[in-house]
């Protein structure tokens, strides 16, 4: 116990240290520039919440270089009242204690931005926010709760599952779910009146689901008021921004419309082949979920039972947890539903073979509900027919799509590198590239089973839809995520923007980032920050 005690002081003051530093760097890079007084009819919140995470040094930029623009712009953090929020997961909370945690987010966070010189603003939880909390009756009165026309069950639902890591709540849950309640519910006040006195031109946040922003949203959609979402994207030091949608929608539709006829040329083709022989073992990734090289088909088919003549209908599923791809479904009630109901259709053809490929980022995110387990808890025993694949078992995701005949996909990535790769996709669900016209979109689960039949008698795919999903691939890749100027180690860790200092970033005219900052103070209709 001392021994534990001990480490977490060494690291609490280890962190602190770094902070400092950090806040250091901020002051440095910024506080040489002449910044202008206002001067433009533009106003923008960035309705940060959570003020020391991943995103902070792109939201500080984001502050400043409104600023330098002549904009006006206010930037807000939660205070030390908000001990329920989406970075507090249930193993801080056991581990550290919450309030704890919390205190020392805030610490740093205010160091960081006064370091940087960030004129922030505090906002935490509201008393009348408790008030209506505590006048709910029961768990479920709680997260069915409606306020204002707003589903705040549903935002509670898909905070919980990050908090548990699972779909299936812990003892404590109805205690826990009233906290982040006054949490959502106190950003939907606090945006109100935030508001209401400033009537911004733009809000700016990251993510656009949880407790935090989504309530955004909400008001945001309920008043017609434009916002820009980003998150960090699936290329290492890049970002994506959605105007008017949530960040994980991942949204591309407008640009589609405009990009689907453009035939690649030779140089983006070839930019596409090199970025899938990189996703082999995704070395540019944020997360690699690929630990090992190609494996060998003919020992794969060996030791999963699969013969030459076999049809192979793989379902990739994704991380059971995250919020971004819960309540996505459109065929099946959920992906698990999918699952059982194609099992108990094939088990008993065997000219068949079914693999369920569990989502690697259940080993290196973790998570408390695995699929594997889920999936063989519904049968006394697994039809022979049937391998489930699990991250231990280091087998690439290429590998699987290369011994596959058909994919279903719920709204993994997978799926497009499958349409690539020459094999038929099935999407039993909501993903940015559904209905775009290289996938086979099943609406419900008589239609899944239509066209599954259908593929199972000629699965071969048309050179068209190989084309138009590369073509996809490289507008998701090269022309919707951005790089930022901002150098990360191999940990993601921030380590200083890319330019020597701020005056040098905003004389840097081809720069991604000033073009996106440009097209939201130009104040011009624009759709999203595609600039193709």
């Amino acid at each position: 116990m001392i021994k534990n005690r001990f480490r977490r002081f060494a690291r609490k003051y280890f962190n602190r240290y770094q902070v400092y530093r950090r806040a250091g760097y901020f002051n440095r890079y910024f506080s040489s520039y002449a910044f202008p007084e206002v001067n433009r009819p533009l106003k923008i919140l960035i309705y940060s919440g959570i003020g020391n995470m991943y995103l902070t040094p792109l939201e500080i930029l984001l502050y400043h270089s409104f600023r330098a623009r002549g904009v006006q712009v206010e930037y807000c953090i939660y205070d030390r009242s908000v001990i329920a929020n989406e970075v507090i997961t249930r193993e801080r909370a056991t581990n550290i204690g919450r309030r704890q945690f919390w205190n020392e987010v805030v610490a740093q966070s205010e160091i960081l931005l006064k370091g940087a010189g960030v004129n922030y603003e505090l906002i935490g939880w509201r008393e009348e926010c408790e008030d209506i909390v505590d006048s709910i009756e029961g768990l479920d009165g709680v997260l069915n709760f409606v306020h204002d026309g707003i589903d705040f069950g549903k935002i509670l639902k898909g905070v919980l599952y990050r908090y548990y890591k699972s779909l299936t709540y812990g003892a404590d849950v109805e205690e826990v779910a009233r906290m982040f309640l006054k949490t959502a519910l106190s950003n939907y006040y606090n945006i109100i009146d935030l508001d209401s006195h400033a009537n911004y031109d733009y809000i700016l946040f990251s993510h656009g689901i949880y407790c935090t922003w989504e309530p955004i949203v909400n008001y945001c959609i309920k008043h017609n008021k434009d916002y820009v979402a980003y998150d960090r994207a699936k290329t290492k030091g890049h970002c994506n921004f959605n105007k008017n949608f949530p960040s994980p929608v991942w949204d591309m539709a407008a640009a589609w419309d405009r990009f689907s006829s453009y035939s690649l040329s030779k140089q983006e083709s070839q930019m596409v082949d090199v970025y899938l022989r990189d996703r082999i073992l995704q070395k540019n990734d944020v997360y690699a979920y690929n630990f090992g090289g190609l494996n060998d088909l003919q020992e794969l088919m060996k030791k999963f039972n699969i013969a030459q003549d076999h049809k192979v209908i793989t379902i990739f599923t994704n991380l059971i947890w995250d919020a971004a791809n819960v309540s996505r479904d459109i065929a099946f009630k959920s992906p698990l539903d999918c699952i059982n109901k194609t099992i108990l259709q094939y088990q008993d053809r065997d000219d068949i073979h079914i693999i369920i490929r569990t989502h690697p980022a259940e080993k290196v995110l973790g998570t408390e509900e695995r699929y594997g387990s889920l999936v063989r808890n519904m049968f006394t025993s697994l039809p022979k027919n049937v391998t489930i694949i699990e991250p231990e078992d280091d087998i690439n995701s290429f590998s699987v799509i290369a011994l596959s005949d058909i994919g279903i996909v719920h709204t993994s990535t997978v799926g497009l590198e499958m349409v690539i790769a020459g094999k038929p996709v099935i999407l039993i669900s909501d993903t940015h590239y559904r209905d775009k016209g290289f996938t086979f979109d099943a609406t419900d689960s008589n239609n899944y089973f239509q066209q599954l039949d259908s593929l199972l008698e000629d699965g071969s795919l048309s050179q068209e839809y190989v084309d138009q999903a590369r073509k996809y691939f490289y507008l998701m890749m090269f022309e919707y995520q951005h790089e930022m100027p901002i150098h990360y180690d191999r940990k993601n860790v921030f380590k200083g923007y890319s330019n020597e200092s701020f005056y040098d970033l905003l004389q840097d005219k081809e720069n991604t980032f000033n073009r996106i900052v440009n097209t939201i103070c130009n104040m011009r209709a624009f759709s999203d920050f595609i600039f193709r």
